[in-house]
């Protein structure tokens, strides 16, 4: 089966389509989180990474970037220090929530998620909608299968994939 990328822009849904996903198919999780949390005194948010499904961690070491209206800051050692963590099992699926421009510059990192497009058996991103190289390279991945998600087509692109799943030799 091939990858499913979900390539949307912010606040469209496509962490929440990789939730309905994930309820649909009974496999363990791995991967990756970004989360961009409230603005703090200075008006930047921050930025965070974290395991999917663990705790998550507010802390220096995973701090990805901050971000103000227009305006970002990426730390790309945060990233590639986080790629270390990227070796997943093969027994399930790993997500991608999600994959933007701010690792850009992160060469380890990115390299640990074009290794695991190249290797996992099933990924499902949510894949920002800009255009670098290294997100022109993650959409245009041979494993994987691009989806654009609107407000228009997100409940009907849900069924859509929900039915695509049923497929799935587990299931």
């Amino acid at each position: 089966m091939k990858h499913i990328l979900i390539v949307g822009r912010n606040g469209v849904g496509k962490s929440t389509l990789i939730r309905a996903l994930l309820n649909a198919i009974p496999l363990p999780e791995y991967g990756v989180i970004t989360k961009k949390e409230a603005a703090e005194d200075d008006g930047f948010c921050p930025v965070y990474i974290h395991l999917f499904g663990a705790p998550k961690r507010y802390a220096k070491d995973n701090r990805i970037g901050l971000c103000r209206e227009g305006k970002s800051v990426a730390f790309p050692e945060a990233f590639d220090r986080f790629s270390d963590l990227m070796r997943f099992p093969s027994d399930g699926v790993i997500v991608f929530d999600e994959l933007g421009f701010l690792e850009s510059n992160a060469g380890r990192f990115t390299a640990a998620v074009m290794e695991t497009l190249d290797r996992a058996p099933f990924v499902i991103a949510a894949v920002r909608d800009k255009d670098t190289p290294f997100l022109r390279a993650v959409r245009s991945h041979p494993r994987a299968d691009v989806y654009h998600i609107d407000e228009q087509n997100r409940d009907a692109l849900r069924e859509r994939l929900i039915r695509r799943l049923s497929g799935w030799p587990e299931c």
